[in-house]
This record gives structure tokens, sequence and C-alpha cells, in this order.
């Protein structure tokens, strides 16, 4: 969906702050809200691209004004609603109102929970030519779609010819994955942008912006 989430190339915002080292958590009530919608993904369930996806349809100003976490958090209780896990009127007073279907959303234990963690999401589909659009080298465009739902196409990269710079693989689609249509796998392409093809001539003339993108996104060129 195009939203305030997607802000290449909008003025206004200021240089972004490169940070050095790992991420530390500012505040305890931080760590809770990760550690939550780590452990309510396998039971609820829901994955990555969906949480992205409540994140995104916040309202512009909520996600301008919200704490990085104080997003996760909304999103973790908007997911946990339409699973039908909580009512609104949990989450507003932190009172328990009903009691769940353990069967349908068994718990998760904290062992369980951490060997996922470790071993991580497996996202690429074995690996093969058959199916493979484009080729390094060749130029392609990039769909101009305008989708309601997630998306990891960027605004400003669509409509513009760029070149494929390298074959990724066949990845899970995210934009599938988040509209509940499951992993539909298809091709991923890193394509390069000359800087000017995407900024105008104000851009350095010999910066290159490379993009990874779904082949579903492109079309020759």
């Amino acid at each position: 969906m195009d939203g305030i989430h997607d802000l290449g190339g909008m003025h206004g915002f200021g240089p972004i702050p490169i940070k050095q080292g790992e991420y530390v958590f500012k505040a305890d009530w931080e760590r809770r809200s990760f550690a939550l919608a780590q452990a309510l993904a396998g039971p609820t369930p829901f994955v990555a691209d969906q949480h992205r996806q409540e994140i995104e349809r916040l309202d512009a100003i909520d996600y301008l004004s919200m704490d990085y976490f104080e997003k996760w958090a909304v999103a973790t209780g908007e997911l946990l609603k339409q699973a039908g896990l909580v009512s609104q009127e949990e989450l507003d007073t932190g009172e328990k109102k009903f009691d769940i279907d353990g069967a349908a959303h068994p718990p998760t234990s904290s062992a369980a929970l951490v060997g996922g963690m470790k071993q991580g999401a497996q996202l690429a589909h074995p690996a093969g030519t058959e199916g493979v659009r484009f080729a390094p080298g060749q130029p392609v465009r990039v769909l101009s779609n305008c989708p309601t739902g997630h998306t990891r196409a960027p605004r400003y990269v669509r409509s513009r010819v760029g070149s494929v710079a390298l074959v990724r693989g066949v990845f899970q689609f995210a934009d599938a994955v988040a509209a509940g249509r499951g992993p539909a796998p298809e091709p991923c392409y890193t394509v390069a942008f000359a800087a000017r093809a995407l900024w105008g001539k104000d851009a350095e003339s010999d910066d290159v912006i490379y993009c990874d993108l779904w082949e579903s996104y492109l079309e020759p060129a």
C-alpha cells in the first residue's frame, strides 16, 4: 500500500542517523513489546509480513509520532483481535473478558520460542532456473502498481527502468504472505538504477541504487 511508511525520496525529514553497534532497547517495555510479538506469532498465528502490514495501516499521524516498538505493540494487538483472541475492551482495560480456544491456539513454550528464533525463518525455496524470466544485464521496468496491501516495491522505483544486477534465487513472496495467500514463491532480483534515473539531474552522476525486487514487480524494458 502507499502510505507514510514509504518515505524514500521525500523531503523534510532530515538526515538518517547512522548508529554503530547493536541495537539497545531504551526501556524495558520495548523488550516486552518485542518479546510479545515473537511469542504470539506462532499460536495466533501470524508472520512478519502480516505484522508489517498492520504497522503500515496505522494512521499517518500515529505512524510518525509513535515509538518504533509502540507500533509493534499496536500491530500485535490488531492481529490478536483479527484472530478472535482478544477484544478491544480487553486491550483498552488490560482485563481478561473471555477464555480462548487452547486447542486452536496452543501456547508456545519458552524453549520452542528460543529454539525457533535461533533457527530463524526459512524464506528461500529450492533453487532452479525454471520460471526465472530475467537474466543479469537485462533492462527491466518496475510496474506502476498501487496495491492496497503490503508490497516491497517502493514508490520511487515504480515506472523506472534499471538493469538486473543479480538473480537472488526463489523466495516466498511477501505480498502474498501478508495477504494470507501462502508463500507463493517466485524469483527475486537485485536491480540497479542510475541515481539520475530516479532522482533527476541533481543526483550524483555516478551513483547507483540497488533494489531487491520480486519478478512480478517487473516487466522487460
